[in-house]
């Protein structure tokens, strides 16, 4: 069996915070029950050539900001997959995360019981959004902030923003303090700068 492991995401930006995880990737031919799933994102080589034929954002993601770590064969996979396809799933991908954000708010608008879960679900539409848009742009950002780093910024306030990570991670690793009602309102007074955004970018990759 072939084993190809990398370093991948903010690590690999330096982008590291109090909160960030490593995230770590293992590519494998064949299977492999030894490797720890909450430790590892498991792709098989063959899985892994599909989405660099479709050009997929997580191909895109690897291709620029992956870091072989070892390697049972002395060959870096990654590097010799040369660059993915091109990305033509911008406008159907904006689409999805837009309509994840708003889902994800119409739940939030009619209980507060799953606020944080709600709230880290608005996060990862507005951030994943936000990456397509730069991929389809051809300047990608994969940071968790690219909402407010790419070339048509999101410019919402910084600390409400702050909440939607703080849920973020709260939501999938438990890291954080509980987030507080008033820490709940800064964030909804913030969608209809983010609603607005969202829109005049969907108009533009629908053209």
């Amino acid at each position: 069996m072939t084993t190809h492991f990398y370093a991948f995401g903010s690590i690999c930006r330096g982008e590291v915070d109090r909160s960030s995880d490593v995230d770590l990737l293992a590519c494998i031919t064949g299977p492999n029950p030894d490797l720890d799933t909450d430790k590892f994102s498991v792709y098989q080589h063959e899985r892994l050539r599909s989405l660099w034929t479709e050009g997929n954002p997580f191909a895109w993601h690897l291709h620029l900001e992956s870091r072989l770590l070892f390697s049972s064969d002395g060959v870096d996979f990654i590097a010799s997959l040369g660059a993915p396809a091109a990305y033509k799933a911008g406008a159907e991908d904006c689409d999805k995360f837009a309509r994840l954000f708003r889902e994800s708010l119409d739940q939030l608008s009619q209980t507060r019981v799953n606020a944080t879960f709600n709230l880290s679900c608005m996060f990862l539409g507005t951030r994943n959004f936000a990456t397509c848009y730069s991929l389809w742009r051809g300047r990608p950002v994969f940071s968790r902030k690219s909402p407010m780093l790419i070339d048509d910024p999101l410019r919402v306030d910084e600390e409400a923003f702050g909440v939607l990570t703080r849920a973020r991670v709260l939501s999938t690793r438990g890291i954080g303090d509980a987030l507080s009602d008033e820490e709940v309102m800064l964030a909804l007074r913030a969608v209809p700068v983010i609603q607005a955004w969202m829109s005049q970018l969907l108009a533009e990759v629908h053209r």
